[in-house]
């Protein structure tokens, strides 16, 4: 629940009616091998335990704390997550805001907007940095939740941290990449006024994070001249992993697999199978791809 403003009382409240409202949506199924008995299936699944999700959120947080010790891992996490894979639900206008004022907000820090013979638009690297950070803290929360809760949950995080979550970071490089290589926005170039190019590089990345991760890296593909065979490899593991992911047994059994099972286990091996196919592709597409590899060795390792 964002909220761009002061606290008040009646926001609890609200935060509690959507909660009651998500939990409306279930059906009843019989149970197999149960004897008949039922029970509820909720559309939505709760949000994890550590509260990340599922609570308020206030723009304050999330647009002046970026960086330091008061950016805690869960402001961090909301306000990336905020850029990269949100959408809006009813009115846009705070969102729309919130979001705005959050790429705003990365963008002032940089010194300058333009390279040195202001032929193109910069990467900006105070954007960059924080979506690198928020890559970096998900792989070593993934170990410190795997200690916390005893391994509970390790395969489908195992399987989510390979594949979704590796896409959320390719997008949001793609989007700091495309600062520098997208031809209309450097058309846009002036250089009279900062404000002038602020606002452009705002509304650049504006429509990118309006995309989803999904959309973003097609695009790439398309204006980057990536090799069919690697963008067919990039997509069909993609669309494996979403056909696992939205098979309720492979769901559970990857939910209840402990790290000492995998192994020997035929499904994770399907896993395995296929987030080394999608790795393949991007390792293509970031590394050796002769337009992004000059900028994923400049801006993405040093």
């Amino acid at each position: 629940y964002l909220i761009d403003g002061p606290a008040q009382s009646p926001h609890f409240n609200t935060s509690q009616d959507i909660k009651a409202a998500l939990r409306t949506q279930f059906r009843i199924v019989v149970m197999p091998n149960e004897e008949g008995q039922k029970r509820k299936e909720y559309r939505f699944g709760e949000p994890g335990p550590t509260g990340t999700f599922g609570n308020m959120t206030f723009s304050h947080e999330l647009i002046h704390r970026i960086g330091g010790q008061d950016d805690t891992n869960r402001n961090t996490t909301q306000r990336i997550l905020l850029l990269l894979e949100s959408k809006p639900i009813g009115a846009k206008n705070t969102y729309g805001r919130v979001v705005r004022t959050s790429i705003k907000r990365y963008l002032e820090e940089e010194p300058h907007l333009l390279v040195r013979d202001k032929s193109h638009f910069k990467v900006p690297r105070f954007l960059l940095n924080d979506i690198v950070r928020f890559w970096r803290t998900m792989a070593v929360d993934f170990a410190s939740k795997q200690r916390d809760r005893g391994g509970e949950g390790w395969g489908l995080r195992n399987t989510k941290l390979r594949m979704s979550r590796k896409l959320i970071f390719a997008s949001g490089l793609l989007t700091c990449f495309g600062c520098y290589l997208d031809t209309k926005l450097r058309a846009k170039i002036s250089t009279a006024s900062r404000d002038i190019n602020l606002a452009h590089l705002e509304n650049h990345i504006w429509d990118y994070v309006t995309r989803t991760p999904l959309d973003i890296l097609a695009a790439a593909v398309r204006e980057y001249q990536v090799e069919n065979e690697v963008a067919a490899k990039l997509f069909s593991a993609y669309d494996a992993f979403i056909a696992m992911m939205s098979d309720k047994q492979i769901r559970e059994h990857l939910k209840e697999l402990k790290a000492e099972e995998s192994r020997k286990d035929e499904i994770f091996s399907r896993v395995q199978a296929i987030s080394r196919e999608f790795e393949e592709a991007l390792h293509n597409i970031f590394f050796e791809n002769e337009i992004l590899a000059p900028l994923t060795q400049k801006y993405g390792v040093f």
